[in-house]
């Protein structure tokens, strides 16, 4: 009998090609996006529309083609192209509508930021003050300055108001730093005065200034380190013999975890063949950018203690700086002009290559004292029982002073004095030392030696008025330490054209040595000066 082998029937699919294995992957992975879209938070621009009346109340100024909607149907993404506006073209069509009126809220991007000005301007019908929210400082303070910009330009019926959202992320301060710094540069160039933006807000962040670098200066660095010099100092050597203790409330070996961690963002090394020794790599100690680039990729408590950390050692080494009189505080006041009394003035014309340069010299006398009515005034505005006036313990004649703390800081403990006869005195003084030589006392009990001083000191110096007597006054020659009144020239108008030689008859006068020369700014005139 003849055997048959009979093969089965081939059940298996055929091979899929390329094209239909990539189509499939397409499909699972659409279905997966859609599920995990069901999870995901909305698109954080559109959301705030929704929140703020969606479309038809509220103005888009971005570089976005379309935009997710809530329908009938649904959560749906559309076009921002309307039917009569291309795209090119919307968001210049969305400013009309925000400048008329029609829609009184605007949201802008970056990438639609430049040439769009919507300052309340007195030729559009929308003339309401803008109020400027700014969601996220950008990296750079340049485009930070482009973005304000859209709001505050010229023919504007009012300035706008900002509001800058900045967390408490030491991390997010980095960009809030880099805006003060700029704003602050900006400020020395319009007004004239780097103090210009000090009582901005945004001030507070910008520690990028030569007391948070590792920069020397002959007015401060030394006798004393720089904070980020100081912080560095303090990792290695673990926090030993430091005048600024670690933060109470953090759990766990602080400088050991910094340790730790600024090894990890590249800021430091170990030593080979040494245990637990660490040093910086090279360049760091001089980079501050970097430091503040770099803990950014801390974890972010540890950040947010360094940088507390960091700040407070900067505050207590400006406060040093305070206290012993060599804080530099840039452009100094002279005074106000209500107190300020011009009593000659001599016009110089130099001739140059381009014509005449007038030059004047100015002599004025400047009152420096501070009425008691004045000082009550500040007395005021306390906030602390230590504040307010004190009366001197030792001394023939005793002395008042105004006391009031110069800063909020935690680590500050320095005071601001005013007294009768010189005002406020550049060089800032401790609690505890004011204690020590001073007893406090109510306003009621100052007045009198307030004003004995006051009215003395209209021609008498200090040293006579402290002692009874004076050996220059005795010696004949002239003592105006302490006095109210001062005597000053000064040299206005194309100043830099004689500079050299105003230079050269200053060091002469002094004898050979070289002094140093103070600018001095004039409240309400356009002198500059220098001393």
């Amino acid at each position: 009998m003849e055997s048959k082998v009979i093969a089965p029937k081939a059940t298996s699919k055929p091979a899929e090609s390329v094209a239909e294995q990539a189509a499939r992957m397409k499909a699972d992975l659409l279905n997966k996006i859609e599920k995990l879209g069901e999870r995901l938070p909305t698109n954080t621009l559109d959301n705030l529309s929704d929140l703020l009346g969606e479309t038809s109340k509220v103005a888009e100024l971005t570089g976005r083609k379309g935009r997710v909607v809530r329908t009938r149907k649904g959560v749906e993404y559309e076009s921002r192209a309307e039917d009569d506006v291309s795209l090119e073209n919307l968001n210049i069509r969305e400013k009309e509508r925000f400048m008329n009126g029609e829609k009184l809220i605007a949201i802008i991007s970056e990438a639609a930021s430049n040439g769009i000005s919507l300052q309340s301007d007195r030729w559009v019908k929308n003339k309401r003050r803008r109020v400027h929210i700014t969601l996220e400082l950008p990296w750079s303070a340049d485009r930070a300055i482009q973005q304000f910009g859209r709001t505050h330009r010229a023919n504007q019926v009012s300035p706008p108001e900002y509001i800058f959202l900045i967390s408490d992320l030491a991390g997010e301060r980095r960009f809030a730093a880099s805006v003060a710094k700029r704003l602050e540069s900006l400020g020395a160039l319009t007004h004239g005065d780097r103090r210009a933006t000090d009582t901005r807000d945004l001030s507070q962040f910008n520690v990028e200034n030569r007391y948070g670098k590792n920069l020397p200066s002959l007015a401060f660095y030394i006798t004393c380190k720089n904070a980020l010099g100081t912080v560095y100092d303090s990792i290695l050597r673990r926090g030993r013999n430091d005048s600024i203790p670690p933060p109470t409330k953090y759990k766990g070996d602080f400088f050991e975890d910094l340790s730790n961690a600024l090894i990890g963002v590249g800021l430091m090394e170990d030593i080979k063949g040494l245990t637990n020794k660490q040093r910086l790599k090279d360049g760091v100690r001089l980079d501050i950018a970097r430091f503040l680039n770099r803990i950014l990729g801390l974890p972010v408590k540890l950040q947010n203690h360094l940088f507390k950390y960091f700040t407070d050692t900067m505050d207590k080494l400006i406060d040093d700086a305070k206290k012993a009189g060599k804080y530099d505080m840039g452009i100094m006041d002279m005074g106000n002009t209500n107190n300020v009394k011009v009593l000659s003035t001599r016009t110089f014309n130099r001739k140059h290559a381009t014509g005449i340069a007038p030059i004047e010299l100015h002599t004025i006398e400047i009152d420096r004292g501070i009425t008691f009515e004045e000082a009550e005034e500040k007395y005021a505005k306390s906030n602390d029982q230590n504040e307010g006036f004190y009366i001197s313990k030792s001394g023939s004649r005793k002395t008042a002073t105004l006391a009031m703390f110069a800063n909020s800081s935690q680590h500050s403990t320095l005071m601001q004095i005013y007294r009768p006869n010189v005002g406020i005195l550049t060089r800032q003084e401790y609690l505890a030392d004011i204690l020590s030589k001073n007893y406090k006392v109510a306003p009621k009990d100052a007045k009198k030696s307030w004003n004995d001083q006051y009215e003395a000191s209209q021609k008498m110096c200090a040293h006579k008025y402290w002692r009874g007597n004076c050996k220059n006054s005795a010696a004949g020659l002239f003592c105006d330490f302490g006095l109210r009144k001062r005597k000053y020239y000064v040299v206005a108008g194309s100043i830099f054209a004689v500079w050299q030689r105003i230079e050269h008859q200053i060091n002469q006068r002094e004898g050979g040595m070289v002094s140093k020369l103070q600018v001095i700014r004039m409240h309400g005139a356009n002198h500059a000066s220098k001393y």
